[in-house]
């Protein structure tokens, strides 16, 4: 099974440092305003808000980047795509081919300095998402996908629509 790109560690903490930052500054603006209009509120609730942001750089810069990382990973196989996620509560996600209906690929400002991409594959009931991969192995997987899509279409043996009504008829009863 394949893992994230190790750059992913930094783009999670990109991320998490501008949400901390944004957390510190609405403090700070608390702060200043209850200082310049002189309201009665205890240093305690600034102390219990201090020790909130350290909570939160501790967890979302420094932990939660590495949990996750350790703990995502993807396959691409034969017939079926395979996705395990989850710190805690561990998930697999399985996707045979013939349930695809779209694979798109995402990239934001900051996963194209680190030349990362999420691929995200549709079904009609729901779909699945390997997150912060390299480029480049993006593009070989959105192809190879849409490759074995096509095939599985094609094939007389795995007709996409047979199937698909057999899946349904299965769950009528």
């Amino acid at each position: 099974m394949k893992q994230m790109h190790k750059s992913s560690i930094k783009v999670m903490r990109m991320g998490a440092f501008i949400q901390v930052m944004i957390f510190a500054l609405i403090i700070a603006i608390f702060y200043c305003v209850t200082w310049y209009f002189a309201l009665p509120i205890s240093k305690i609730v600034f102390i219990i808000l201090a020790a909130l942001l350290l909570l939160d750089i501790l967890w979302y810069i420094v932990l939660k980047p590495i949990l996750i990382y350790d703990s995502n990973y993807y396959d691409v196989g034969d017939d079926e795509i395979v996705l395990l996620t989850g710190i805690w509560n561990k998930e697999e996600l399985i996707v045979p081919y013939v349930k695809i209906q779209n694979v798109e690929t995402e990239q934001g400002p900051v996963m194209k300095r680190y030349h990362l991409k999420s691929l995200t594959v549709h079904t009609a009931e729901n779909g699945l998402s390997i997150q912060l991969i390299h480029e480049d192995e993006a593009s070989v997987l959105k192809a190879s996908i849409n490759q074995k899509m096509r095939e599985v279409e094609n094939d007389d043996n795995g007709d996409r629509h047979r199937y698909i009504r057999n899946q349904q008829s299965d769950s009528v009863y």
